[in-house]
């Protein structure tokens, strides 16, 4: 194969992998939408008691009067294995409208969820 040959290879696998990396994001987020349906709940998170971020993430969620589906991955397993098909690090995972957000980010929950009301 000559050098034209690599190169046009190495450009269609470039093309293919970032293909498959939009799939993938949109796979999150079809699968975090089902785990919502599934625990009939706009906003699931998947927590730890231990965990600080966690604890504001739901003190957030509390004040801003949103309801939500907690499950405690550690003494829930079933939890736990939803929480592995999304990469399995990072808590609090909160599904909100069938987007991921990891971490504690009112500003993302913010941007997805109703605005707050007077």
């Amino acid at each position: 194969m000559g050098k034209k040959g690599a190169a046009a290879l190495a450009l269609v696998m470039l093309v293919a992998l970032m293909g498959f990396s939009v799939y993938q994001l949109g796979a999150g987020n079809r699968l975090a939408l089902s785990f919502n349906e599934a625990h009939d709940s706009e906003v699931v998170m998947y927590s730890a008691a231990w965990c600080p971020a966690c604890a504001a993430t739901r003190d957030y969620l509390t004040a801003r009067g949103q309801s939500f589906v907690e499950l405690d991955m550690e003494k829930n397993p079933a939890a736990a294995q939803e929480f592995a098909q999304f990469g399995g690090h990072g808590i609090p995972l909160v599904l909100a409208k069938g987007e991921v957000i990891r971490g504690h980010r009112p500003s993302e929950l913010n941007r997805i969820l109703a605005p707050l009301q007077p």
